[in-house]
């Protein structure tokens, strides 16, 4: 019998921490236990100002999400995401035979998976994922599974998401200090996909924009694979900087503010009346109006790159999918359906793909969580690269097959 098992996803973002439980044993019984934030502090513009205050931050999450859950923690799903992460495309080939044609094996994937690996990483960096985007066998036959086919070459091309190995040390050794393992490290807004889009849209194509603080995700998956990502630095906080520098109140105030009664061009009737604001001689009202007015800005600059990305990457015909938002910034009210003018495609807020009951706010967390799961299907599925992962009789039955045919 198999024993249920618990995957804990921690989100450090500038603004706030956040963290998420899951229970599971296998991916048709995931199911939700909990979900905490905590407000960051020692950690800002993506890096460590303060080492002992990170992980002050780090424990409070933690140890709240397990007084709320009653579960025990030792280990965590880490996510990096922003400018932290860098992708870029890795090639290699590797001989199958020298005379005769052989059958592609798993084996042989695994093989010129790692080469490409090793030729597309810089001694600096730490691969977080590789993505195969297609293999050739002989130059010739271009499939997504080569498993099975005749051939004397095999090569791929993969999409790899690196980062820099001292500032993902530097950021689990604060999870150390606070008490913990880290078990694995994962691209966050990838993660984040990993529960908020469906299998129909990942396979169809669609794109995620998942708003941070201070960046926003772009990512494109086809065929259950990321085929492309872009970061950019604009997110939730560029929104209350506007509100705060057009009203001259503190950020604080600010962000509060935008919460409360910020809403994007367009919907007219929600920027009707006053509001007050506390000023250090009283109360002064301001117009609904300029709220909205300030961050409209940003709000094109948004669209503006999220355009750019579709059009640099030709993708536009390919969001069979539509577009899915994730992240705080993605609750602004109106931002979906201004986005979705815009861009002329179905734009939506990414759904829970899991079990969990009714969490406020589940945007906000979904990377956490998508943390948590991705935590767990890596240890079912992480020893076989996307194209080919399966159950784990699949894989088992695969491996034996591989050593047949390597030998005999």
């Amino acid at each position: 019998m198999i024993k249920e098992k618990i995957f804990c996803g921690l989100d450090i973002g500038s603004q706030r921490i956040k963290v998420a439980l899951i229970k599971t044993k296998k991916p048709s019984s995931v199911e939700l236990l909990g979900v905490q934030e905590e407000p960051t502090r020692g950690f800002k513009k993506s890096s460590i100002s303060d080492l002992h205050d990170l992980a002050d931050s780090i424990h409070g999450a933690l140890k709240g999400l397990m007084k709320t859950t009653g579960c025990r923690l030792k280990d965590i799903q880490l996510g990096i995401g922003g400018p932290l992460i860098e992708c870029r495309y890795g090639k290699a080939a590797i001989p199958l035979v020298d005379k005769v044609s052989k059958v592609v094996t798993g084996t042989d994937l695994k093989k010129v998976n790692k080469q490409a690996c090793l030729l597309g990483v810089k001694i600096e960096e730490e691969i977080l994922h590789d993505f195969p985007q297609h293999y050739l066998v002989d130059d010739i036959n271009r499939a997504l599974n080569p498993l099975g086919l005749y051939g004397r070459k095999l090569s791929v091309t993969s999409l790899l998401v690196l980062a820099n190995v001292n500032l993902v040390s530097n950021i689990a050794k604060a999870v150390n200090r606070a008490g913990f393992e880290v078990s694995n490290v994962f691209f966050t807004s990838y993660a984040c996909a990993e529960v908020s889009l469906s299998k129909e849209a990942r396979q169809k194509g669609c794109l995620l924009v998942d708003m941070g603080a201070e960046t926003t995700g772009i990512l494109f998956i086809k065929d259950g694979l990321l085929k492309q990502t872009d970061v950019i630095h604009l997110g939730g906080d560029h929104f209350t900087h506007r509100i705060a520098e057009t009203l001259n109140i503190p950020f604080d105030l600010a962000e509060e503010i935008k919460i409360s009664h910020a809403v994007v061009q367009g919907e007219v009737k929600q920027q009707e009346g006053e509001i007050l604001i506390k000023k250090e001689n009283g109360y002064k009202p301001v117009k609904r109006k300029v709220i909205c007015s300030s961050i409209e800005p940003e709000t094109e600059k948004l669209i503006a790159h999220i355009q750019n990305t579709l059009k640099l990457s030709r993708l536009s015909d390919k969001l069979q999918g539509g577009i899915v938002m994730a992240g705080g910034g993605a609750l602004l009210p109106g931002l979906i359906e201004h986005v979705e003018r815009a861009v002329a495609q179905p734009v939506r807020i990414g759904k829970l793909q899991i079990q969990a009951a009714a969490i406020n706010n589940a945007a906000v967390f979904m990377p956490a969580i998508g943390l948590a799961y991705t935590g767990f299907g890596k240890s079912t599925d992480g020893f076989l690269p996307p194209a080919v992962a399966g159950g784990w009789f699949n894989n088992i039955s695969s491996r034996i097959t591989d050593l047949y045919e390597e030998y005999f």
